[in-house]
């Protein structure tokens, strides 16, 4: 997260008041609008997918300002449903957020062969583990945080249908749910796409002893996939293609629980932009289903207790766990804003496996919040200063500086747009111009000097009023223009 100084000046009415509340406080009621659908896509094996969810808004508050957080559930890409999140939907609604619980696309294709299939945890089907390779967990997260996307920009553009803010939106997750959250927050360059989400050869026919399932909309799907439902083809942008609206999809803030990243991650330095959101970190370092560090999902569980079947995650990709996250983070030159929510626990022991797997089976493989309505407080309490730090560019009133100081020329302008820059930028910025809803007008990616910088040579926008956004590595001034 950039620590951003906007010193944009701002008209507040009585009303928006209420959106200095501190979002740390539960003082409210709320409610729930079930089952929303906000938008379709298409599967893993081809089949088209209704997604939904669950909208929770808090009562009272008389808010028109309200943060956003789309809570996003685990399952191992493959089950799960969206009233999993329900608990942390409550307290955060009763703080002043608005709050989505999404269904998203799940699944991914089974192994051609497996000798020995054996039960799985509880909550799955019988057989259901065994991927066809590591790819196509790594083309399960890309689906999911293309639908999450989707969800943010639906959100956006009912921002007046439901008093809600559509620059201070987050993002968080459980567990597998903890992975889609972060590509959110981290996945803003088309370079940063992994190589597993571009074009495959078709999947291998699976097993006849294992099950092909999947959850969709809280239900259990068992299908059996031949000819063109194993086809793996390029998963397109980044964004994906949902409620292509004009309103961006960018997060300030992520919460990750018990989650982490592909291996190419780090490699591919999706950690560091113009646009790294404020992360908050909770893992139990010893995790049995999540490593807190590097290395394979499930391998613990997997490979000491699974009873002499063939284990589960031998096809299964490395991740980086939030440990690493931390890590790699602190090591950054210019870190964004985060925090680590961790919780020290004794290691698996192999040598004493036939006990320690008593002991995972009795403490939930320590795969999971311990004490959620502490979570729940420590995320409001680190999420407060984010939420008050950001703006809603339908405030802006005049022409304002930040971090990037600058002068733009002309304003009222016609056509061309300059801004003038005191100190040039490190590396790329990202621009956009929006309208007073905060909907995207127009965005550019460009490296800028110290001095002149043409913006704008030539455009279409209609006559009114917009605000203009530089992010960089440094920071990001914001600026109220006027098209004559």
């Amino acid at each position: 997260m950039q620590k951003t100084l906007t010193l944009i000046a701002v008209l507040i009415s009585a009303a928006s008041l209420a959106a200095q509340a501190s979002y740390v406080d539960k003082q409210y009621g709320w409610r729930v609008e079930k089952d929303l659908e906000y938008g379709v896509a298409t599967n893993y094996a081809g089949i088209p997918t209704s997604l939904t969810l669950d909208l929770y808004k808090p009562l009272g508050d008389q808010n028109l300002q309200r943060p956003i957080m789309v809570l996003v559930h685990g399952g191992s890409w493959i089950s799960g449903c969206k009233e999993a999140e329900a608990l942390f939907a409550v307290e955060l609604a009763q703080r002043g957020y608005v709050v989505a619980s999404v269904n998203y696309r799940k699944g991914w294709h089974k192994a051609a062969f497996v000798s020995n299939p054996g039960p799985t945890p509880d909550g799955y089907p019988s057989n259901c583990l065994y991927a066809a390779d590591s790819m196509e967990l790594i083309r399960a997260i890309y689906r999911g945080q293309q639908d999450v996307k989707g969800a943010i920009r639906w959100l956006k553009a009912r921002s007046v249908q439901d008093s809600t803010c559509n620059q201070k939106v987050m993002v968080g997750g459980e567990s597998a749910g903890a992975f889609l959250s972060l590509a959110v927050g981290l996945l803003d360059r088309p370079e940063e796409k992994p190589s597993a989400c571009f074009a495959l050869p078709n999947a291998p026919t699976p097993a006849a002893n294992v099950t092909n399932c999947y959850d969709q909309n809280c239900a259990t799907q068992i299908i059996t996939p031949t000819g063109t439902a194993l086809q793996r083809p390029d998963l397109g942008p980044l964004d994906g293609n949902l409620n292509l609206n004009g309103y961006d999809n960018h997060v300030i803030g992520v919460a990750s629980f018990f989650g982490g990243v592909p291996y190419e991650a780090l490699p591919m330095d999706w950690m560091q932009g113009p646009d790294t959101p404020a992360l908050y970190l909770y893992h139990q370092t010893c995790d049995g289903v999540v490593p807190f560090g590097y290395g394979q999902p499930m391998a613990t569980l997997s490979a000491y207790c699974n009873l002499g079947f063939t284990p589960w995650h031998t096809n299964f990709m490395n991740v980086f766990g939030n440990g690493a996250i931390a890590s790699a983070l602190q090591a950054l030159p210019n870190p964004p804003t985060f925090t680590t929510d961790f919780l020290p626990c004794d290691p698996f022991a192999p040598a004493l496996a036939l006990f320690e797997c008593v002991r995972y089976g009795n403490n939930g493989s320590y795969h999971y919040a311990h004490n959620p309505l502490e979570r729940a407080q420590i995320l409001a309490n680190f999420l407060s200063p984010v939420v008050l730090g950001a703006h809603c560019f339908s405030v802006a009133t005049h022409e304002s500086k930040a971090v990037l100081d600058g002068l733009l020329s002309p304003n009222p302008f016609k056509q061309r747009l300059t801004v003038f820059l005191a100190n040039a930028p490190k590396g790329e910025t990202n621009i956009s111009i929006s309208d007073v809803s905060g909907k995207t007008v127009w965005s550019a990616h460009q490296m800028l000097n110290a001095g002149e910088n043409i913006l704008l040579e030539q455009n279409h926008l209609p006559a009114g009023f917009y605000v203009l956004q530089i992010r960089s590595k440094e920071g990001s001034g914001v600026w109220k223009v006027v098209r004559e």
